[in-house]
């Protein structure tokens, strides 16, 4: 039987017509056995269209004709990957999701360029004035998604490619820095809540954070055998996360898992005031009957809510926020009765405790590598950026105090 031919006398594939107003149609069934149908004004562009329906369908994203987006392609991309940590997928997926997904995640894969990319960090940097290290972390999501793309053929190549290291030039390095509390700070915060009615249940859980380093979910995956009290030592071997529900996957829920690097496992020493605060919540866990729940096998942990569940990092946290709102309210107060300024708490969060206890190390001059080794970081070069900027606070420190002392200037 001699092929369908089009005006121009070229041979049609099977499933392509031309209509009598020249526009070309092909016609397929998907994998769900419905007709479909795409069209174009050129033969070139229709031929272009059933690669794409092909290349879709053995890569398995067949779209009954339509966009193949980019958030199609990193979710493919993520469940592709077995082998990652359903702690360390639940952190990409929540930065995707955050800042992709409802944004350029929505555009078809085959419509996105550098200067679409590029437009897009720069968008996430000025609008949304999210730091660079941010953007860093959104960049890792795109690269997963584009590299499939390549591969199943979608695109030829990398749009993000080069990216971020120009726009981290651009932004001239722009990142946002956390502060540490000063000493005053840390010292006023604690004696806040010490006692307090309400917000005295911290005490303890604060006091172990900013007295040790640990991450947030360090401190929740805590547990009574973990602790060394006659050696005076925390032995970090594991960490508790909060996993959000993803759509057609598990529910929310918590788990706990090893760290995820080898250098989060370490020995925390303990201090006298973490010591007291462990022992402080050694009672409240015994005038509660030691309840805890049992969470991927692992129990006894030491600090639990009312029902014995262990605390998420979203729930510090707040609890963070409505600590310094109900002080600064407070010392508001007070400021205005005594006829003085105010003397406020910053915002606090889980890593400012963190940062803050680095930071003391270092004001203190510890050997880099011991603090290194205390913190969990992975790179020395972290330690080494909280170490320089302290080192500079400390040298303008020292020339005021040269200046007051010495008449000359």
């Amino acid at each position: 039987m001699p092929a369908r031919k089009d005006q121009k006398g070229r041979a049609l594939h099977k499933g392509e017509f031309q209509r009598a107003n020249g526009r070309y149609q092909y016609t397929y069934t998907n994998e769900n056995h419905q007709r479909c149908y795409v069209y174009a004004y050129t033969l070139e562009e229709l031929r272009r269209k059933e690669r794409q329906i092909m290349m879709s369908t053995w890569s398995g994203i067949e779209r009954l004709g339509e966009k193949v987006t980019l958030n199609i392609l990193y979710d493919k991309a993520l469940s592709l990957n077995p082998g990652l940590k359903e702690s360390t997928k639940a952190s990409y997926r929540q930065t995707y999701d955050n800042h992709v997904r409802n944004e350029i995640g929505r555009r078809d894969i085959q419509t996105i360029l550098y200067s679409d990319i590029m437009g897009f960090y720069n968008h996430l940097l000025q609008d949304k004035k999210l730091g660079i290290k941010t953007v860093q972390h959104v960049h890792t999501q795109l690269e997963t998604a584009f590299r499939l793309a390549i591969r199943d053929g979608l695109i030829v190549r990398n749009p993000a490619d080069g990216c971020y290291a120009n726009i981290k030039k651009l932004s001239g390095k722009r990142q946002r820095k956390i502060r540490a509390l000063t000493l005053e700070e840390q010292r006023t915060f604690l004696e806040y809540i010490y006692g307090h009615p309400v917000w005295g249940r911290y005490h303890s859980i604060f006091q172990t954070m900013v007295g040790t380093g640990l991450r947030v979910g360090e401190l929740a995956g805590l547990r009574w055998d973990d602790i060394d009290l006659e050696r005076r030592f925390i032995d970090v071997n594991h960490t508790a996360v909060y996993i959000k529900r993803i759509k057609g996957e598990a529910k929310e829920h918590i788990s706990v898992t090893s760290p995820k690097t080898e250098t989060g496992k370490r020995h925390v020493p303990l201090i006298q005031p973490v010591i007291e605060a462990l022992k402080e919540e050694y009672e409240i866990a015994k005038s509660k009957g030691f309840k805890t729940v049992t969470v991927d096998g692992y129990t006894d942990f030491v600090f639990t809510q009312q029902n014995g569940t262990i605390y998420t990092s979203m729930r510090l946290d707040r609890a963070l926020v409505e600590i310094v709102k109900s002080f600064n309210e407070e010392e508001m107060a007070i400021a205005e009765y005594e006829h003085r300024p105010p003397k406020f708490l910053p915002h606090i969060s889980n890593h400012m405790l963190r940062h803050t206890f680095c930071t003391r190390l270092c004001e203190r001059d510890v050997n880099i590598k011991v603090i290194q080794s205390i913190m969990g970081h992975a790179s020395i070069q972290i330690t080494l950026d909280i170490y320089a900027e302290v080192s500079e606070e400390k040298k303008l420190a020292e020339m005021d105090r040269l200046a007051n002392e010495i008449d000359v200037f």
